[in-house]
């Protein structure tokens, strides 16, 4: 199912699969979320003007696909620098060192 087609739902076990080269958007940005790609000029002016930018919808919407596994949840980021998604993950709480690993 999509991310946003998941919505409501849950499941026992989850696996979400994150790559931006495969989205085709512009609404939503797992690299930037994660610290991977810079802001826009377009991002920095909504959050100088307190409007939406892409990536409070890209943490809304990892919360959501987050949030349908009942038991368990693996999430498979793809990224040109999987050092700094591992890192900002980590930083922000959301996994422990050890739930994070890189497989090349």
């Amino acid at each position: 199912m999509t991310h946003q087609g998941v919505k409501g739902l849950e499941f026992p076990r989850v696996m979400v699969i994150i790559d931006d080269d495969e989205a085709r958007g512009f609404l939503f940005s797992y690299e930037k979320l994660f610290g991977v790609k810079e802001k826009t000029k377009s991002d920095l002016k909504n959050e100088n003007e307190g409007k939406d930018t892409s990536i409070d919808r890209t943490r809304r919407l990892f919360y959501v696909t987050c949030s349908r596994a009942e038991e368990s949840l693996a999430i498979i980021a793809y990224s040109t620098e999987p050092e700094l998604v591992r890192k900002q993950v980590i930083e922000e709480g959301w996994f422990e060192e050890s739930e994070v690993e890189i497989i090349e």
